[in-house]
């Protein structure tokens, strides 16, 4: 498209505009974004924002540029995107054509110590925020900084979120007593202000559809960014590399004074961010001299080697980099990340084509390993652990020393000896600190001795998650290292407690943590004690002593073990999986506190939303692309079939071999998925709660327990518009044989039925936490989104709050009943206020139709089940910060549901609220569901529960094969026994 003109206004035109503007789309939020480039002295008006327009649409790909309007140095506003149109704000949080955010960019970078967020600009900013929510009777606390929903600094590290809150909430309060939410004065020329705003409408409206677009804001902030404009006549900046890691090479540019890339332990120079003696040079000689010279007088340089686990792809490490070096750096820290390949896919190939050579191969995956001990036996039939010693070889050979002239050694032996120098050339300007995640322990159980040895100060802080280190080896290398004056001060060990390890799984195949497989299966013994497992750690007296455990006196290492019951402070983690913990705030938080020294209330900059509550573990392995897990893993890659050797045919041992079905793999063959909303902070004190969010987390602990992979929404997460979106995902992803679950902890409401399909007139309805703008997520809505449920999937839900009991379909029409409540309980429920009513009209007659009527067809017609906290005219009450339904049948669920029906469930839930009961859970569901096993998967086609036969030796070719297979596993387990 031509390049367009953008059209600048002032304030009072922007006022104006705003008020004329044909919006329809509802406007939710308002996300205020800083430039970072160009800064203040690079602004060069019009050509600046051609520029960064030419940036999104030819580099990014996007349909127009990224924001609804830009704010100069000068305070003038000059006009973006299509304001009918979501933004590229955040992926995720840009909403869609019916509802979403209006987002706004300053120019400027607002960084500490940078351009001054002051003057008319600021004053522009704050004006503007308070308008838009003005003009769609927004609460206050709907303004987003970006680094609320991003790992960046935007809209700058000096801007404090709560004092711009305070500022926009005084600015309303005074337009609003000045009567000025409409134009407060007559313009001195009609005609000319309408042709301008006429001008401007045409403007904005020069793109009209973005269907597809997935935008996410400015780049990163050590990427290039378009404001510094090009040259007059310049053409289009190069366009963005695509890699493996999904980094452009500006991004792997800016990490590379972070990076250390390592391959067998060597220096790589291959891949996507290779690593040369003189990068490595240029971190010690440059990057970090830069570092110490623009700190505070009197403060050091927190300096921390962090080493990634050992098993996961270069592109996966260069991804868990990227997220966490800002975050790093806002907190004052300086990152060096060790991204280390292993060779794993070449060796893993390798073995396998050796065990092809001369016999016929059997197609199957591995997912049909549907136990334990067939898995374990599968590992090392396959040569695990010869595949993990190849691991744990490149982290020793990684410090090897120089063999001769011209050899440089090993990649962590240069980086100890360019450390050394470093240190000496500013000798108490520096402190240490190092982290290693999984077999990154292994990594640093050779690192840091290494370190101290060619005379590197002491580590202050070394921190291990979830370690996969031998005992032994942990006892041979770094043990006697550990301590005041010692290679390392301190060790904090932050891992699961025994249970929660077994409950773990790989990629629903294996049943318990990858700790466990490596105990049991890839080491060259079974039963090699491993540093993170709780029975190791307490059945080594020296470990023991080490980390204070038992009677022992306490000493400054310890253990944080997961989940804690807090998630704020020193020691808080609430990862349930070994893959979870780098990606688990309170983990990640009580690491930064302890590298920083800060106590538990002291604040820090926090850590950026998890991926998700429990990261699949094929994202940890850099498995070859012949493997299949996607019949287990929740993954959604295209399914691969696998080339297994056969194995001559033996009469299986029943003394050697479980009893296990041969079709499927221990669940139906689908997946288990859960959605978890808890909502506490509402913008309203009024409104507020206090026990959703921690009924969330517990479902979500709860049912990670039962096999699921879990997907946390909590509070100003859970908008109206992100709720629809990941419940729509949750069912439209589905398919034949998942299991997935909706869980929700927050208010609930009646409203008035505004289609004619209620007999009593009230719609049932969940309060997102912006429902206060009429966004209410109503019963229609979800019955809507239920139809669409495909057969053979089982949709359960979980619903704590007020008049749940038939919210999935329709109200049955009964009164709300009497709303007292015993002392210290709050009930989850809100009376709607008529401005919140004429608010819900006006937002469903801007959804265009997706309020008319649906016929639910009653019960029978249901195809999910649901259990809720009480009947129609009960209330759903919270107490001791948890809600009273919560608390009960997390309980029933955490003892088991094996052979449990639906119907049951719901017996056991009310027996443990007992006979003098102030609310009373139901369950809704079609008549035949009633008697389904709980949370199984149904058979195909149906909405009935699958049959649990066990599979016989009859049945299609393919059967035979898998039996085949199976049949050869025996043998290896008897020729193991023989040894």
């Amino acid at each position: 498209m031509p390049t367009p003109t953008f059209q600048r206004l002032s304030p009072e035109q922007f006022e104006q505009l705003l008020q004329n503007f044909p919006f329809t789309r509802k406007i939710d939020a308002v996300h205020m974004h800083h430039t970072w480039r160009p800064r203040h002295a690079d602004f060069r008006g019009h050509d600046t924002i051609v520029s960064m327009w030419r940036f999104h649409t030819q580099v990014n790909g996007w349909s127009d540029i990224a924001q609804h309007i830009t704010i100069d140095p000068e305070g003038m506003i000059w006009l973006g995107r299509n304001w009918n149109l979501p933004p590229a704000s955040a992926a995720g949080h840009n909403g869609n054509k019916a509802f979403g955010p209006f987002m706004f960019e300053m120019i400027g970078d607002f960084d500490q110590g940078r351009d001054p967020f002051d003057g008319l600009q600021k004053d522009t900013a704050l004006r503007v925020v308070a308008l838009v929510q003005a003009r769609f009777h927004l609460p206050a606390g709907s303004l987003r900084f970006h680094n609320a929903m991003s790992p960046k600094s935007c809209p700058g590290s000096a801007l404090v979120y709560n004092d711009i809150l305070a500022e926009v909430e005084l600015l309303r309060q005074e337009l609003q007593a000045a009567g000025t939410r409409e134009p407060a004065r007559q313009q001195p020329f009609p005609e000319e202000t309408d042709r301008n705003i006429a001008e401007a409408i045409r403007s904005l409206s020069r793109i009209t559809d973005n269907a597809g677009e997935s935008g996410d804001a400015e780049l990163s902030h050590d990427e290039r960014e378009a404001g510094a404009a090009p040259a007059a006549g310049a053409g289009p900046a190069a366009p963005v590399q695509s890699r493996d890691s999904g980094l452009s090479t500006a991004a792997l540019n800016a990490l590379r004074p972070h990076l250390v890339n390592l391959k067998v332990g060597r220096l790589s120079g291959e891949g996507e961010a290779s690593s040369t003696p003189e990068d490595i040079d240029a971190i010690f000689e440059q990057h970090l001299p830069q570092a110490v010279s623009e700190l505070p007088a009197g403060q050091k340089l927190r300096l921390l080697f962090y080493a990634h686990g050992g098993l996961v792809s270069e592109a996966s490490g260069l991804q868990i980099a990227s997220k966490h070096i800002d975050w790093w750096r806002r907190n004052g820290v300086y990152p060096v990340y060790f991204i280390w390949e292993t060779g794993f896919f070449e060796t893993i190939g390798q073995l396998l084509g050796r065990a092809q050579q001369g016999s016929r191969a059997v197609s199957r995956g591995l997912a049909d390993f549907t136990t334990d001990p067939l898995l374990e036996i599968g590992a090392r039939v396959l040569q695990g652990p010869r595949i993990w010693g190849g691991m744990k070889s490149s982290a020793e050979h990684a410090v090897d020393p120089p063999s001769g002239s011209g050899d440089i050694g090993g990649g962590a032996h240069y980086v100890a000896r360019q450390l050394k120098a470093f240190c000496d050339a500013h000798a108490g300007q520096v402190e240490l600190h190092a982290v290693g995640h999984s077999a990154g322990s292994i990594f640093h159980s050779h690192f840091l001795p290494l370190a101290h040895g060619l005379g590197v100060p002491a580590f202050r802080t070394a921190h291990f998650l979830a370690p996969a280190v031998r005992v032994d080896t942990f006892r041979q290398h770094l043990l006697e290292h550990i301590g005041p004056g010692r290679a390392v001060e301190s060790l904090t060990l932050y891992t699961m407690r025994r249970d929660f390890e077994r409950q773990d799984n790989c990629a629903q195949i294996y049943r318990k943590s990858l700790l466990y497989l490596i105990f049991n299966a890839l080491e060259d013994r079974r039963a090699t004690a491993i540093l993170g497992l709780e029975e190791s750690l307490r059945g080594d007296a020296d470990l023991k002593r080490l980390f204070g455990l038992g009677a022992t006196p306490a000493t400054p290492s310890s253990v944080v073990w997961s989940p804690t019951p807090g998630d704020t402070g020193r020691s808080a983690s609430t990862s349930q999986s070994h893959g979870g913990f780098d990606d688990d705030a309170p983990t990640m938080n009580s690491v930064v506190r302890r590298v920083l020294d800060k106590p538990d209330a002291a604040d820090i900059a926090g850590y950026p939303a998890a991926r998700a509550a429990s990261r699949p573990w094929i994202e940890e392995v850099d498995w070859p692309a012949d493997f299949d897990f996607t019949a287990g893993a929740g993954y959604a890659a295209p399914p691969i079939k696998t080339q297994v050797p056969a194995l001559p045919y033996m009469p299986p041992s029943p003394a050697l071999l479980p009893a296990v079905p041969l079709a499927g793999n221990g669940n139906g063959g689908g997946r288990r998925l859960a959605l978890c909303v808890g909502i506490d902070a509402y913008p309203a004190p009024e409104h507020q709660l206090a026990g959703c969010v921690n009924d969330a987390r517990n479902w979500g602990r709860t049912l990670a327990g039962l096999g699921f992979e879990t997907r946390l929404l909590l509070d100003g997460d859970a908008s109206r518009a992100t709720l629809e979106r990941e419940l729509s995902r949750l069912v439209d992803q589905s398919r034949c044989g998942d299991v997935i679950v909706f869980q929700y902890a927050g208010h609930g409401t009646q409203a008035p039925d505004l289609n004619g399909d209620e007999d009593d007139n009230i719609d049932e309805a969940l309060c997102p936490v912006d429902f206060a703008s009429g966004a209410l997520y109503i019963d229609d809505d979800i019955a809507a989104l239920f139809a669409r449920i495909p057969d053979g999937v089982n949709m359960t839900c979980f619903m704590d709050c007020c008049h749940s009991g038939t919210n999935t379909r329709f109200a049955v029409g009964l009164s709300p009943g009497e709303m007292a409540r015993p002392p210290g309980t709050k009930a989850r429920f809100v009376k709607l206020t008529p401005a919140i009513i004429e608010a819900h009209k006006r937002f469903r007659q801007q959804l265009r139709g997706a309020s008319r009527a649906i016929s639910s067809g009653g019960a029978q017609r249901m195809r999910d089940v649901k259990f809720s906290a009480c009947l129609d005219h009960q209330v759903a009450l919270e107490s001791e910060g948890s809600g009273d339904f919560t608390r009960r049948a997390t309980k029933v669920l955490a003892t088991g549901i094996q052979g449990m029906s639906n119907e049951e469930f719901l017996r056991r839930v009310l027996a443990e609220f007992g006979g003098a009961a102030r609310q009373a859970p139901m369950l809704d569901c079609a008549d035949d569901a009633r008697t389904g096993a709980l949370l199984q998967p149904l058979a195909a086609g149906s909405r009935a529960p699958a049959s649990r036969e066990p599979a016989t030796t009859s049945g299609p070719p393919g059967d035979a094969a898998l039996l085949q297979a199976v049949n050869g596993l025996a043998k290896a387990v008897q020729a193991l026994a023989a040894r």
